[in-house]
């Protein structure tokens, strides 16, 4: 119970902490970090005998939660354009419109590098590794939320780790009710690809280029 105890708060805490200390040398880093520790979070869930391995391919009722996520999706994307027009229209549609090239990039690449490592890290491998010290699935939901948006500290601005926590309980949601690692993936890049392209994704990089 110790150790896993210090191992939650070695890898969601200080780790993130340790990466915001010293953000100026890993900067240019972040991405392979978060690669890193992808790989090392799915190799502990592949290795462990109690983990539901059919958690990260299936795609039961996937027509049912697509249709969910989309009705979710359109009304507040909709209103999330109309409040980035009205308060911050300098960043509105920024990347489409002056870099498309960067922006096509981001968009292909973005749901590789990112999106997966970050729903196996901070949904499958959470929820499941920590299991046993926190029984409620609601506490874990609520501590993967707070753990998702501290790790977008390293963005160096409040909107991203807002915007991280709102978007992190909506994934912790989605996976406690579909228990599936591509659906919540797909999710997750609905929502990152349009803030990329509303002009948010602005918020959500480094001055190197490192994405979330």
């Amino acid at each position: 119970m110790t150790r896993r105890w210090a191992e939650l708060i070695g890898l969601f805490f200080l780790l993130p902490l340790a990466v915001v200390y010293w953000i100026q040398h890993l900067a240019d880093w972040l991405m392979p970090i978060l690669g890193l520790m992808g790989v090392g979070c799915l190799a502990l869930l592949l290795t462990d005998k109690q983990f539901k391995r059919f958690r990260l391919w299936h795609m039961q009722d996937f027509s049912k939660h697509l249709g969910a996520t989309l009705k979710l999706f359109v009304p507040w994307a909709c209103m999330t354009m109309v409040l980035v027009y009205l308060l911050k229209p300098e960043i509105f549609m920024r990347w489409p419109l002056e870099q498309p090239g960067l922006w096509v990039i981001t968009l292909l690449i973005y749901p590789v590098v990112s999106v997966i490592p970050q729903e196996i890290i901070f949904r499958t491998f959470f929820f499941h590794r920590y299991k046993k010290i926190i029984p409620s699935k609601h506490w874990r939901w609520g501590l993967s939320t707070f753990v998702f948006g501290l790790a977008h500290l390293v963005y160096g601005n409040w909107i991203a780790v807002v915007v991280s926590w709102l978007a992190g309980a909506l994934f912790g949601y989605r996976y406690m009710q579909t228990r599936s690692t591509p659906l919540v993936v797909i999710e997750h890049a609905i929502w990152g690809s349009f803030a990329f392209t509303v002009g948010l994704g602005t918020y959500l990089v480094m001055s190197t280029g490192a994405q979330s």
